[in-house]
Formats: structure tokens, C-alpha cells, sequence
């Protein structure tokens, strides 16, 4: 399962009835194939035919600025920094419906393409990883992050102690590359699909 398998999987489990995803770009490559009754996507960059996709042509904090909207599932695939990620997750839990959820991709970099910066045309995950960790701290959500499709955090409101065993958070207040080797598996939560699945 890919990004877009694992959306509309959980489209059709959940009864999901509206999307959002930030970052689209390329809107055939998944927007295009979510299967949902009402869908929107932002992006300030839009690449090929997107006129009448409902796709904004904003950055996802103007999107987020006004927005009285919640939606059912939300897909972040923006701009692949720890700082901007999490500002998107956090802003898209502010318009998450009740049982709603929030996917993030990207999670699983290899040292190859966990740069920071300008991805001179190759693939880029950047540093979003960090972004999953952080979100961790914050009360009422339940992280995990599957292990498909360059990873894929899956983000979900949650009242209950968070049930990840983390280190103490000195060790790791500066995430590095040494670090994510080390001890990925805890600070990510990482599930394989079935095991996903399950936790459902």
C-alpha cells in the first residue's frame, strides 16, 4: 500500500466524507485518485492541469489563516522542514472533525535525502521526521508511523497517556541523523501496515 491506498482505504473504513491535502503540486500523482465526495488541496505551486480540481493556489498557513472549514482526513505533504511541517500538523488538528485523522508523509528519510534544503530535482523527505516526534508532546493525539511509501505518520486525537516508552527528553531535544538510527523505532512508533491495521 501507498500513500493513496492507505487514504482511501480509511476513506472507505472511517466513512470519511471530506479531504484536505496540503502540498498537491503534481495532482495526478494522488490527488487526483483520492475517492471521496469533497476534496480540496492547497498549493502554491500547482503543476499541470488544475483549474477546476478545487485546489487553492495559497501556502498552507494563508489556507489555514481564515479557515472555518473541518475536515474528515488530512494529508500533509508540503514543504518537507520540521519547522513548517509541524505548524501544518498543528493547524490541521484545529480542523480535524471528531474521529478524524491527519496523514503525513514522508517520515522514514534515508541519510540520502533527509536535506533540509533545495532537493536540485532528486527526492527530498527533508527533516519531517522530527516534526512526528515533536507533535508527540502535545496532549490528546495518538502517533504512529507506517512503514510504507517513504514513511507515513498517522496522526489521530486521543485522550489517553501516550503509550510510546521515550527516552528522556534531553537526549534528544536536538533530533539528528545519529539519533533517528538509534532509536527510529521508538521515536516513531513505526507499525508495519498489518500491524497499522490492527490498531485501528
Amino acid at each position: 500500500m501507498n500513500r493513496t491506498d492507505i487514504i482511501n482505504y480509511l476513506i472507505i473504513t472511517k466513512n470519511y466524507k471530506s479531504y484536505l491535502e496540503i502540498g498537491v503540486q503534481y495532482p495526478k500523482s494522488n490527488y487526483d485518485i483520492i475517492n471521496i465526495d469533497y476534496k480540496v488541496g492547497v498549493e502554491p505551486h500547482p503543476v499541470g492541469d488544475w483549474s477546476n480540481k478545487n485546489i487553492m493556489p495559497v501556502t498552507s498557513d494563508e489556507w489555514f489563516k481564515d479557515l472555518q472549514e473541518k475536515y474528515d482526513i488530512i494529508f500533509i505533504d508540503g514543504l518537507h522542514t520540521r519547522e513548517q511541517c509541524r505548524q501544518d500538523i498543528h493547524n490541521s488538528l484545529k480542523h480535524l472533525n471528531e474521529g478524524g485523522c491527519i496523514l503525513v508523509h514522508d517520515c522514514l528519510p534515508t541519510a540520502e535525502y533527509q536535506t533540509t534544503h533545495d532537493d536540485n530535482g532528486r527526492e527530498w523527505t527533508g527533516d519531517v521526521w522530527k516534526a512526528i516526534v515533536d507533535i508527540q508532546y502535545r496532549k490528546g493525539v495518538k502517533v504512529s508511523t507506517i512503514d510504507t511509501d517513504w514513511g507515513i505518520g498517522y496522526i489521530t486525537q486521543d485522550y489517553y497517556t501516550n503509550e510510546l516508552n521515550l527516552p528522556d527528553e534531553p537526549f534528544y531535544t536536538e533530533l539528528n541523523w545519529e539519533t533517528y538510527t538509534q532509536i527510529k523505532y521508538e521515536l516513531l512508533n513505526i507499525k508495519t501496515i498489518e500491524q497499522w491495521k490492527n490498531s485501528l
